[in-house]
Parts: C-alpha cells; sequence; structure tokens
C-alpha cells in the first residue's frame, strides 16, 4: 500500500473481515481499497476472490500472488536470513517462525542451510479454528504454493491463548509490543529454549501490537471472583477464588461485651464470604481476633473475681457455643496466645526504626512511616487528639504516634496480668493485639472486617503494624455500619436476644438482613419481620422436601430455566457486588412464592421439587440459614409403626373422634416424633 502511494498505481486490497480494525485504517490511509471477504473463511477467502478478479478482469489486475510467489522466499533468502546469520555473529543454533504466506520460513531456511546445515528450523502453526490473524493451519486450508514442509525441522503447534498470553508477557516483561503471530512464534521459541542445555534461538516477531489494539488480544480481562473495596468508598479489588490462599479477619466482641451485635455482625459476614470463596473452590482460612489483654477485659475478670486466664478460657468457650448456634466455624484467636509473637513484631518494629521505646512503653513513631494516611486520606496533621485517651497517661514524643507497648500500672502488677519484657512489664495495646491474632490466625491477611468505630485510627494503625512489621498488606477493607437501638429494641446483645425466644438462624438472617456498610435496626418490628422471611424459606424447604418424596409419575417438569436465572446466579452475583446480600433476598422471596404456588395447584413433581430443593441447599451452604433438623422426615423414611399410627390417626380425625386422634399423638410422641397437620397433610418432624 506504501509503495503504491509512491508509485500512484490504484491498490485493491482483499481482507478476511476477521482482520484488525488498525489493519483495515492502515491500509485505508495510504489509499487502498479495501474489499472485505467472510471473517469464518480467513485468508482462503480473500484468496478466493483475489484469483477470481484475476481471471475475469485480466487486464485491469497484476496478481501479487504472495502464496504462490517465488519472490516471497527470496526476499528472506536475500534480506532477513542473512541479517540473522549476520547479526548473532553466526551462533544461531535454532529459528522459530510462524506459517502464514510460509515465505520468511522457506527463505530462511534455504540461507541458514547454507550457511550451517545443522540449524534447526522450527515452524509454528496455529490450531484449527484460531483466531491468529495472519497465521495459516495448513490442514484445514489452502496451503501456499510457495511452502514445503520438508524444509522444516520441526512443526509445533500453538494455541491461540498461548499465543495471546506470551505476547502480553513480551509487552509486560520485555518492553516488547508484539503482535499476535509474534506471540506464537515467541510461545515456540520458550518451548524450544526450555528443552535446550546451550544454544541461541532466534524468534521473528512479523508485526507489533499497536495493529491489534481493537482485538482481544490486549484487552483488560474480564474481573473475576467477589469485588470488594480496597477501603470505604474506594475503587474494588476482586478476591478471585483460585488465586491463591485467602485470609479472612474480623475484629471479634469485646470479652466484656461477648454478646455486643456489631462484633457478631462481622463475624456473620465473614462466615459468608468465606463459604462463598471455599465452594467456588479457593483456599480460605478465616480468623476473629479477640483482645483479651485490653482494660475492659481485665475489669471484667477482676470482677468475676477470675485470673485473667480462667476468664479468657471461659469466655473463649462462651464466644465458641454461640459461634456454633449462630452456624459460624470461624476459630477465635485471643491475644494473649501469641504473646511471643507480640514481642517479636515489637522489636522488629524498634530495630527498624520504626518505634521507640520510652519510659518502659513502646510506641509506634508515625512521621517515620510516610503512608500514615493514606489507607483512610487523614493528614495526620490536622487531627483532634485528646478525645478517646487521656494523653497525660501516654508518655509519647509526639502525640500522634501510638502504643504498642504500655509500661503496667500497680494494679496490673499485683494481679499478674502482665507480659514480661525487654522494655519491662508491659501489656500490649489493643491495635497490637489485633494485629498478632491475625497473623497467628492466618496464612496472610487478605480482607479486614472492621466496624464503624474501628476505623480511624484503628485501621491505619493496623496497616503500619502489618506492612512495616510483617510485610503484610490486606487487599480489601470492610467498614460495617453500627446497630441502632430505637426505643423498642427488645434488647442490645445477641444473647439477650436468644434469651427472649429466638432462635439463632433468625438471628443469623437478620445480621445479614442489610448491607453491611448500613448500620442495622434493633427495632423490635426490624427483628419480628426478618423471623418470618426466613420461616418462609424454611417453609419454602419442606414442602420440597415433602414433594421430592412424592410419587415419581407426577405432573410434567417445568422447563428448564437458563444457567444465569437460577437461585444460585442471583447469590453468586450479589455477593461478588460487595457482599451485597441484601440485593439477593428478593430473588430468594420470590422463589419461595413460586414453588409454593405450583405446589399449592399441584404443578410442581418430585423430579423437579428435587431439583429446587437442591437448589435451595446450595445456596443455604453459603447463607446458613436454614435448619436442616427442623425438615419433615420424608414419608418414605418414616418408621412402620409410627407410619401406622398416623394413618390411625388420620382416619379418627375424618370419623371425628378428636378423643382418639390426641391420644395417638401422644403416642407418636412417646415414639419420639412431634406431628403437625398441614393442608397438605400430616408431617412428621423427629423430637431434639
Amino acid at each position: 500500500a506504501m509503495v503504491c502511494a509512491v508509485k500512484g498505481y490504484r491498490l485493491r486490497l482483499l481482507m478476511p473481515s476477521s482482520a484488525s480494525e488498525e489493519r483495515k485504517r492502515i491500509m485505508r490511509a495510504y489509499g487502498a481499497e479495501i474489499v472485505l471477504t467472510p471473517g469464518h473463511l480467513g485468508t482462503d477467502g480473500a484468496i478466493e476472490e483475489a484469483y477470481r478478479l484475476a481471471r475475469e478482469h485480466p487486464e485491469a489486475y497484476v496478481l501479487m500472488d504472495q502464496f504462490n510467489n517465488p519472490a516471497s522466499i527470496d526476499a528472506h533468502y536475500q534480506g532477513t536470513g542473512l541479517e540473522i546469520w549476520e547479526q548473532t555473529g553466526g551462533r544461531v543454533t535454532h529459528l522459530v517462525v510462524a506459517l502464514g504466506t510460509s515465505g520468511t520460513a522457506m527463505g530462511c531456511a534455504r540461507r541458514l542451510r547454507e550457511m550451517n546445515p545443522a540449524v534447526r528450523i522450527v515452524a509454528v502453526e496455529p490450531s484449527p479454528g484460531h483466531r491468529i490473524q495472519g497465521l495459516k493451519n495448513m490442514q484445514e486450508s489452502y496451503p501456499p504454493g510457495i511452502y514445503d514442509k520438508r524444509a522444516m525441522d520441526e512443526i509445533m503447534h500453538v494455541a491461540d491463548e498461548e499465543a495471546f498470553e506470551t505476547a502480553r508477557r513480551l509487552a509486560r516483561e520485555e518492553g516488547i509490543f508484539a503482535g499476535m503471530s509474534g506471540g506464537a512464534a515467541m510461545a515456540g521459541a520458550l518451548r524450544v529454549a526450555a528443552g535446550l542445555a546451550e544454544g541461541l534461538v532466534v524468534a521473528i516477531l512479523p508485526d507489533g501490537g499497536e495493529r491489534y489494539l481493537s482485538t482481544t488480544l490486549f484487552a483488560t480481562p474480564e474481573k473475576k471472583g467477589v469485588g470488594l473495596p480496597r477501603v470505604a468508598g474506594e475503587e474494588r479489588v476482586y478476591l478471585d477464588p483460585g488465586a491463591g490462599p485467602c485470609g479472612l479477619f474480623a475484629m471479634g466482641p469485646p470479652l466484656a461485651a461477648p454478646g455486643e451485635v456489631d462484633g457478631w455482625r462481622r463475624i456473620v459476614f465473614l462466615d459468608v464470604l468465606g463459604r462463598y470463596l471455599e465452594g467456588a473452590g479457593g483456599r480460605v482460612t478465616c480468623a476473629v481476633g479477640v483482645a483479651d489483654l485490653e482494660d475492659k477485659a481485665l475489669s471484667a475478670a477482676s470482677e468475676a473475681n477470675m485470673s485473667r486466664a480462667e476468664f479468657t478460657t471461659r469466655a473463649m468457650a462462651g464466644l465458641s457455643d454461640t459461634a456454633a448456634m449462630l452456624g459460624v466455624k470461624t476459630p477465635f484467636v485471643a491475644a494473649s496466645s501469641a504473646q511471643d509473637r507480640i514481642v517479636g513484631l515489637a522489636d522488629t518494629l524498634l530495630r527498624r526504626g520504626l518505634a521507640y521505646e520510652k519510659l518502659r512503653s513502646v510506641y509506634f513513631d508515625v512521621t517515620r512511616d510516610k503512608g500514615y494516611g493514606e489507607l483512610l486520606h487523614a493528614d495526620p496533621s490536622k487531627l483532634a487528639l485528646g478525645k478517646t485517651v487521656d494523653m497525660a497517661a501516654y508518655l509519647k514524643e509526639n502525640p500522634q504516634d501510638f502504643t504498642l507497648l504500655k509500661r503496667v500500672s500497680l494494679k496490673d502488677l499485683k494481679r499478674g496480668d502482665l507480659m514480661a519484657t525487654p522494655w519491662g512489664n508491659v501489656r500490649p495495646s489493643w491495635f497490637l493485639q489485633m494485629a498478632v491474632a491475625a497473623l497467628a490466625g492466618l496464612p496472610t491477611v487478605t480482607v479486614v472486617l472492621a466496624g464503624a468505630d474501628q476505623c480511624f485510627p484503628h485501621l491505619e494503625n493496623l496497616r503500619s503494624i502489618w506492612s512495616r512489621a510483617a510485610g503484610v498488606t490486606p487487599l480489601a477493607w470492610l467498614v460495617t455500619g453500627p446497630a441502632r437501638a430505637g426505643a423498642e429494641a427488645p434488647a442490645d446483645d445477641i444473647h439477650s436476644l436468644m434469651a427472649l425466644g429466638h432462635s439463632p438462624r433468625d438471628i443469623r438472617m437478620w445480621l445479614l438482613s442489610a448491607a453491611y456498610r448500613k448500620s442495622l435496626s434493633l427495632g423490635g418490628d426490624t427483628l419480628a419481620m426478618w423471623v418470618k422471611n426466613r420461616a418462609r424459606v424454611q417453609e419454602t424447604a419442606a414442602v420440597l422436601t415433602e414433594i421430592a418424596d412424592g410419587d415419581a409419575s407426577g405432573p410434567a417438569e417445568a422447563p428448564t430455566r437458563a444457567a444465569d436465572q437460577g437461585l444460585f446466579p442471583a447469590l453468586t452475583r450479589a455477593i461478588e457486588d460487595d457482599l451485597g446480600l441484601y440485593k439477593f433476598w428478593p430473588d430468594l422471596f420470590a422463589f419461595c412464592r413460586e414453588i409454593n404456588a405450583r405446589s399449592a395447584s399441584g404443578a410442581l413433581g418430585p423430579a423437579e421439587a428435587s431439583a429446587r430443593l437442591g437448589e435451595l441447599r446450595r445456596v443455604d451452604a453459603v447463607l446458613g440459614i436454614l435448619d436442616e433438623k427442623a425438615l419433615p422426615i420424608p414419608r418414605s423414611a418414616w418408621p412402620g409403626a409410627v407410619a401406622d399410627l398416623v394413618a390411625a390417626r388420620e382416619a379418627a380425625r375424618r370419623a371425628k373422634d378428636f378423643v382418639r386422634a390426641d391420644s395417638l399423638r401422644n403416642d407418636i410422641a412417646a415414639s419420639g416424633y412431634r406431628l403437625e397437620d398441614t393442608a397438605a397433610g400430616p408431617r412428621l418432624f423427629p423430637v431434639a
């Protein structure tokens, strides 16, 4: 096209429509007329059209016929092949060339064989159905007339994605912006080099990557996984379950208030995130940090007339029991269980000049951490100090510095609530306790869940400790909204709610009900609404359990839905959108309405019911709101004697013999089962 522009020749070029927009525009910029042929035919379609035009209009066209033209070979015999020999000083041992017209491979092979018959020529051929522009698979397309595969020492096949990824690596790692065919050639060269002890491998990169910017070659890869904010309101990062080990950390409730709603809300959201990532194939570890060496925990131990160790043991057992009731499997890590690590982190920060000791206390010097404040976009020089602590109690060199280890009081010393360290008898700050709990419980810290009252300076301090002492930088920081207690709040902690008769699963669903960033209402009406909502889901599971156990000759099954319209895909979309479970609830309740309506009309058959029950259970493997033990026993699993009692009771009810019906109900209860009458018939439940 350039030569024709200089010479003043008219040029008609034939290209497949699948060619990149950049290649088309370059030709048009030179004044060429472009005729596009069907993209699915590749270069074969262009060849066929060129030959047709040359046959039908011989007076109008000079057919360049590069696929059959010996000049294609000669250009590389005279040029490229000789350049390779001269520029490598004759040291080339292998040449790797991608096959298109094959002129490069044939011409270079002829020249290099003349210079040194031992040079091996490796041809790279794309896989059938490939998308590598300019290359040919010789089996599925017209092989060029100038091509002789016997001139090649080896023919290597390279898949599209291997070629594309190698082209991306050339740009990323070497600063070489090559095109698709160059990526294919380089992929082949890497394979050749991997099998050599020594040698000089030359790969030819035919064109530049700027011709393929409109294609998928350098397109930004689709973001996969759970999208979470780096910190509140910021651009998201994505947790890919297959990307490696993932550590999820939440700050637990204080031991002085083990039923704190805010703390348990964080824990339940952490549990859901962990379940989802694990179900997606991720290697996930979760941990909840407990600051059992803080002032309030020690005061609670004193009020209970217990030693710190005894109180911690009892409180940690209580946390584990509550977690089990709420369906949480995440382990709790007490800071006191990693005291050696506490000392180690402080020592590391001191040795690195990031901390200092003053009057037997150790402080972190925020002026030495140039990144301090960047996480939350806070300017340390503009902070109002002394609002949360008595500044006179902390003899810091700079009021903005934060405590790592605090010298114990006489009261602490008398009770033995201390850690003996090289700097004296101390207790660790809340920040250092949480930092250590995360490092002790996780292989790495990927996601952190904190409360609204633990935002600043807590997160900045944790980031400083983790990054400066342990080289750990969390990927995402989630800040949960607070629980708001109104005048009608029935209780303000988890244990009080359970004491009022609310089931742990009702409480779990309520904790998950609102967006984690938003506040959670403690009002009685809100909790009552979510108790009813969970009952709807439980009832739907019960209906599906019964129908799935029915006669397989029931109604015809409903049409199969699209793969992205089921219940679990809806949950996936919600969770991967910033853990947005609140967006999933309408889908779940619509599912329940559909099941109940179709059940009532008799349109739901056993096979479909079984499939939909499996769908609901798959969702619940993440949410943890169903009580499997409270589902009715399938009729096929009823013990024979109990089934006879139920049948006799049904007969008594039909005969209006209610005295006998009540007596039979008692007999059923004595057998270890609870009977429930429904419009669809009796249900049987095991007695816990």
